[in-house]
């Protein structure tokens, strides 16, 4: 007997339950948010988003596989934002059919499940592969970046130079191969990093410096299958800001928390009813423009349609799940300084 979903009727709110023959397993829907499993312990945003579950009728096996896919998001992994855009899609459509892995969360919910095989994430990997590939000749021959991985790869990298287009051409030739090696990845990193640092492999390996600089420390051992493309991340960053004055780990950051920003933005307003305009707040955005974010809030608003009950419901664990996904770093970031970003989180939900 194969495993599967247990009857809607009998799963406690937060959480998701399997059985396998005579053996049943629950799992928690909120640790990517609240890093606990106790319900006792989660904030009043999830708890409130909880009774909206309690007073919907019975989520179809669809709603529940987004949900469970939405346990696996994390931030830093390498189909991130496009990630969120799945999930907006299948939100809309009301149908799981992307069972890509999007994060290492979700303590292998859809594992279980079947829906993450060796050859599937072999497939995935080999397509985020072929998107940096695609990005990196992009950024050769000098076109206007495009898509978010552009935005990182063009921002990470900076202005072409001659060393800087040698060692790309040459990072594009390992990551064309059929299924290159981590370890070949990871060397291309380690080389790039030496360079950029006569200490700075030792600072890695000795220092948590954060990411996606933390995986030259537990390399082979990482238990993140994202850790190929933080190797790419992390020598990108090493080539681009060799010799100019920029952080490698401040450039990292703010790509994330800029996409956090404008995809939380993007789902609020949805959720309030408001038209997305004016989306961007930053004065000096480094990886959205203005006319991308506007970009992005369209998609998203299409992408989700009509309102409706249960599509309101995995919105709003959406909407809580990229404002509070901030397991690896405990400081402050952007999205802190625009609480209308997330408002929608804060309003009485007395109509659920």
């Amino acid at each position: 007997m194969s495993t599967k979903l247990v009857a809607y009727e009998y799963v406690p709110l937060g959480f998701e339950m399997t059985i396998k023959n005579t053996e049943g397993r629950i799992w928690n829907l909120w640790y990517n948010v609240q890093l606990t499993d106790d319900p006792e312990s989660w904030d009043s945003e999830v708890k409130s988003i909880n009774r909206m579950q309690k007073k919907l009728e019975e989520l179809s096996v669809n709603h529940r596989l987004i949900r469970a896919q939405m346990a696996e998001f994390c931030r830093v992994d390498p189909l991130f934002p496009q990630s969120v855009e799945i999930l907006c899609k299948e939100i809309g459509e009301e149908h799981f059919s992307n069972p890509v892995k999007i994060g290492c969360e979700g303590r292998g919910l859809l594992d279980s499940l079947g829906y993450h095989t060796l050859e599937s994430l072999k497939e995935q990997k080999i397509e985020i592969f072929n998107i940096y590939s695609k990005s990196l000749e992009k950024w050769l021959e000098k076109v206007q970046p495009k898509s978010s991985i552009d935005s990182k790869v063009f921002g990470f990298l900076g202005k072409p130079s001659d060393s800087k287009v040698d060692w790309v051409k040459n990072l594009i030739q390992t990551i064309n191969t059929n299924e290159p090696s981590l370890s070949s990845i990871q060397y291309l990193a380690e080389d790039a990093c030496k360079k950029k640092s006569s200490d700075f492999l030792t600072k890695a390996r000795t220092n948590y410096l954060g990411r996606p600089f933390n995986c030259l420390k537990c390399g082979e051992t990482a238990k993140c299958k994202c850790s190929y493309s933080m190797f790419i991340d992390t020598s990108l960053l090493c080539v681009g800001t060799l010799g100019e004055n920029r952080s490698m780990l401040d450039e990292f950051k703010r790509f994330v928390e800029e996409n956090i920003l404008v995809y939380t933005l993007a789902i609020n307003s949805w959720l309030e009813g408001l038209t997305p305009k004016n989306i961007m707040p930053l004065i000096a955005p480094s990886y959205i423009t203005n006319d991308n974010a506007l970009k992005i809030a369209n998609g998203v608003h299409s992408a989700l349609g009509e309102k409706d009950e249960v599509k309101t419901f995995l919105a709003a664990c959406l909407l809580k799940t990229l404002k509070s996904n901030k397991r690896w770093h405990k400081t402050t970031e952007i999205i802190d300084s625009f609480p209308e970003a997330t408002s929608w989180l804060k309003k009485p939900k007395n109509s659920y």
